[in-house]
């Protein structure tokens, strides 16, 4: 049996929290918008890399989004949600691992709600650390002193595989529980790297 670590880095909203319905609720609450307007801004959002590090916006628009993303997390965490227990069942069975968050949404819903899975992230990293994923996974790797390839990074979100295809490459895995579901992720990721079960994680 092979005894080489595991480097995985999880993508927090639609992999290890089901929270297409409270995102849903959260925005139409901070946003006053109707049910539909918020599935759309949240399927737009979702298909647009807006937090890459070459995003373009200025001071004042990044201030913004942050409180934006501030009241988003608080009221995420009032609103409540489950993690995909079955899925974090089968990363636990996993031996030699090192795990890590790294998330576009607010450690006021992230944080509390990936501590109580009971895994053993080294790095839960949000907003509040960087609205760009690819320098927090960056940071990641430099703390677990190994190469960027040597790590999967999983995601449900278009937005992340637009965002980090050219750092990644095809260490980027799909989750098709999330709110993208196996259909959306085709479209910007190859069929084998498309997980349908979470029993599929024992493949990788």
């Amino acid at each position: 049996m092979s005894t080489k670590t595991k480097h995985f880095i999880f993508d927090f909203d639609g992999v290890l929290g089901d929270t297409w319905s409270a995102m849903i609720k959260a925005v139409m609450e901070i946003d006053n918008l109707t049910m539909e307007e918020a599935i759309r801004d949240m399927s737009d959002y979702a298909a647009s890399p807006k937090h890459s590090r070459k995003n373009n916006l200025t001071k004042d628009e990044l201030a913004e989004w942050m409180r934006w993303t501030d009241r988003f997390g608080r009221a995420m965490a009032r609103i409540g949600f489950k993690l995909f227990d079955e899925f974090i069942a089968e990363i636990k069975k996993i031996e030699n691992k090192k795990v890590a968050i790294v998330s576009s949404g607010s450690k006021l819903y992230v944080k509390d709600k990936a501590d109580s899975s009971d895994l053993d992230f080294t790095h839960i990293l949000t907003f509040e650390d960087s609205p760009s994923k690819e320098e927090k996974v960056e940071m990641i790797c430099r703390d677990w002193n190994v190469d960027i390839k040597d790590i999967h990074y999983f995601t449900d979100t278009k937005t992340d595989v637009i965002e980090l295809k050219e750092m990644l490459g095809d260490r980027i895995i799909g989750c098709s529980w999330g709110y993208n579901g196996y259909f959306g992720l085709l479209e910007v990721l190859p069929e084998e790297k498309i997980m349908e079960d979470f029993m599929d994680i024992h493949l990788i």
